[in-house]
């Protein structure tokens, strides 16, 4: 895949938004494409957490269980631009809700480990992503209480 493609997408992830292009180049050099068909688990609620996800094209469905026994939660449905997998990216642990592929989906993975290493020599980038963080979890809230 095209590394000027992928940068562009990069771009319009929020917590990305804020790196210089040569840190999207890294980044989008040391990603890995990955294809889903519909219905194909993308993460899975407790599995351990270990990189980003852009959506390219496609949709995903992002829910969780609460207790076993019962129905997952829809929490949201994500499109091309959308991102998750944020939370594990940051603190390592586990995966707080599963993502399958609503259609076929092409996401970019950015692996933890890079991330880090790329938010230690620019701690800015970790700055500009604590907005989104925050209005990601209260959005989560809203949605849980009007339930």
């Amino acid at each position: 895949m095209d590394n000027e493609y992928l940068i562009e997408n990069l771009k319009k992830v929020p917590i990305l938004a804020a790196l210089k292009h040569d840190h999207l180049d890294m980044l989008a050099k040391l990603s890995t494409t990955r294809n889903f068909k519909k219905g194909e688990i993308i993460i899975k609620q407790g599995d351990p957490g270990s990189g980003l996800f852009v959506i390219l094209s496609g949709s995903v469905s992002v829910s969780n269980k609460n207790r076993p026994g019962l129905p997952d939660n829809m929490l949201n449905e994500l499109g091309r631009g959308d991102f998750f997998g944020e939370m594990s990216l940051i603190d390592g642990y586990p995966r707080s809700a599963t993502c399958a592929a609503s259609t076929e989906t092409q996401v970019v993975e950015l692996n933890r480990w890079v991330f880090l290493d790329v938010l230690r020599r620019e701690p800015s980038i970790a700055v500009a992503m604590l907005p989104v963080l925050c209005r990601r979890i209260r959005n989560l809230e809203d949605q849980k209480t009007k339930r």
